[in-house]
């Protein structure tokens, strides 16, 4: 049977939020038609077996990231995927409000909801994003992008348009594991010439789930740094490479020296060793680079607009 949506949800380790996010689902009141996957991502706990005839479940063997949403949307025949992690329930009526939207604005290729917290429900987890020139990025955890549906520069969740997925063959880059990999989404989505939009009155509930904390912090910043780096390579104009460089890498001096200051000497060094690696391995970002430039639609302006450095020193 044909579905206008496929809801893929990712789970390591995180079987009875699974469950949770399954029967949430099930509740919604929407006019569209949907099925569930849910990708398992090398875990060890048996218990989503307890769900198995209510999804479609793909069992990995090995824990690859946020690359494994791609198992599901290549087996999807929806219009639409939409793609979360675990640790969620939505309100009965999110999905409507986000599929109404991509249907009536043909320009926006993802559509993402409010996340509020699901034991406080007066507190945001996640209303928007922004991204600064010397790619750094972050979300906003209150109402400062207001109440109406609103463009926003990237975000890591949300229905997207299956036929823009099927352009690059991949929501996320395989190779970026996690951290970072949205901010390249939002930017191939401006450079073919589409929108990424916030919608606030479609909401979900954000429980916060324990599958990030197995990493040391100092690895995360490895992968955040990395891959912002490669994105920022890939991305933007020749021009705009050599222009925004040395303000990128005056950045990422001043986040080494920041942590040395505070005695966080391996994420100090994790930044360090995410510039070597991008020297090392330069080749293979230009052959992606070149990939992602012959799709390109439009001109940096159209990205640039959208950055910021009112929020850097949030960081």
């Amino acid at each position: 049977m044909k579905t206008d949506v496929s809801f893929v949800i990712l789970s390591y380790n995180d079987a009875d939020m699974v469950i949770g996010a399954v029967k949430s689902i099930k509740k919604l009141k929407t006019k569209y038609k949907y099925d569930i996957y849910v990708v398992d991502n090398g875990s060890k706990d048996e218990a989503i077996e307890r769900i198995r005839k209510e999804i479609k479940l793909i069992k990995l063997s090995k824990n690859i990231g946020t690359a494994a949403y791609d198992a599901a949307a290549r087996k999807s025949n929806s219009k639409y995927i939409f793609f979360t992690g675990c640790d969620i329930e939505v309100k009965e009526d999110m999905l409507d409000k986000l599929v109404d939207f991509l249907e009536k604005n043909k320009i926006v290729v993802q559509a993402a909801p409010k996340y509020i917290d699901f034991r406080n429900r007066k507190k945001t987890d996640l209303a928007g994003t922004w991204l600064s020139r010397a790619f750094y990025s972050g979300t906003f955890k209150d109402n400062i992008l207001g109440s109406k549906p609103i463009e926003i520069p990237y975000i890591g969740t949300g229905l997207i348009r299956n036929d823009f997925i099927k352009k690059f063959g991949y929501i996320f880059d395989n190779n970026y594991f996690f951290y970072g990999e949205d901010v390249d989404l939002g930017l191939r989505i401006r450079l073919t010439g589409y929108k990424v939009y916030y919608i606030p009155d479609a909401i979900v509930y954000h429980k916060g789930s324990i599958s990030r904390k197995i990493f040391n912090s100092y690895f995360l910043t490895f992968l955040m740094e990395r891959n912002l780096l490669r994105t920022f390579f890939t991305s933007l104009s020749v021009k705009n490479l050599f222009l925004f460089l040395p303000y990128v890498l005056a950045a990422r001096l001043f986040a080494i020296i920041k942590d040395f200051l505070r005695l966080k000497f391996l994420d100090g060094l994790a930044r360090l060793y995410a510039i070597l690696w991008i020297l090392f391995h330069f080749a293979i970002i230009i052959q992606k680079r070149n990939i992602i430039q012959k799709l390109r639609k439009v001109d940096d302006n159209e990205l640039l607009k959208f950055f910021t450095e009112k929020y850097l020193l949030r960081l």
